[in-house]
This record gives C-alpha cells, sequence and structure tokens, in this order.
C-alpha cells in the first residue's frame, strides 16, 4: 500500500469519525442520523485522486501532501477545551443578562 492510499484511507476515516462524533443542527434542531455528506468523500476522492496522477519521477511529494491533509484535518478536529470556553460564555452571558434586567448588554 503506497502512502498516499494509506493516506487517503485515513482520512476518509477522520471524516467518517468527525461526522458522527460532532453533532449537526439543521434549522434549529439536531439530525436523527449524523452522517458524513457524500460531498465529503467525494471531495477527499477528487483531491487524493489528483494527486495521485503526478508523475511517479515525484513519489514523495504527493504522499507528503496528503499526510498534510490527514495531519490538518485532524487539527481542525481536536479542539481541547471548546466545550469549557463554550460554557463559560455562556454563563457570563446569563451574568450579565440577569445583572441589569432593564438593559441590553452586548457582549
Amino acid at each position: 500500500m503506497t502512502g498516499l492510499f494509506s493516506a487517503f484511507l485515513f482520512e476518509v476515516g477522520l471524516i467518517t469519525y468527525r461526522a458522527t462524533t460532532q453533532k449537526q443542527v439543521v434549522k434549529g434542531k439536531t439530525s436523527p442520523l449524523p452522517a458524513p455528506l457524500p460531498s465529503l468523500y467525494t471531495s477527499a476522492i477528487l483531491v487524493y485522486g489528483g494527486l495521485g496522477l503526478l508523475p511517479k519521477s515525484l513519489a514523495p511529494v504527493p504522499s507528503l501532501v496528503g499526510w498534510g491533509f490527514v495531519v490538518a484535518t485532524f487539527i481542525n478536529l481536536y479542539k481541547p477545551g471548546s466545550a469549557n470556553t463554550a460554557a463559560a460564555s455562556n454563563a457570563s452571558l446569563a451574568k450579565a443578562v440577569t445583572a441589569s434586567p432593564g438593559t441590553v448588554t452586548v457582549v
């Protein structure tokens, strides 16, 4: 298995994991069946397929670029402390609203 193909498989796994673990909200309602959109898979196929069309003389370059996309997807997926940040901002907003009931405070 070449490095580019293994990067593609890992990318597809990350796309699937991201879509099934994160809440998808459509028109204010949570999606009942979290599944990745087909366009996400199609874009991965087009990008990695295009990298696969590069000549064999540049063999390590497409593989490195493909793994770079995998690392970028993983970094975008991994957001430590994002739940704590959202909870803190909601708490400060609630505190601002209850502190001055007659006025509107923009935070």
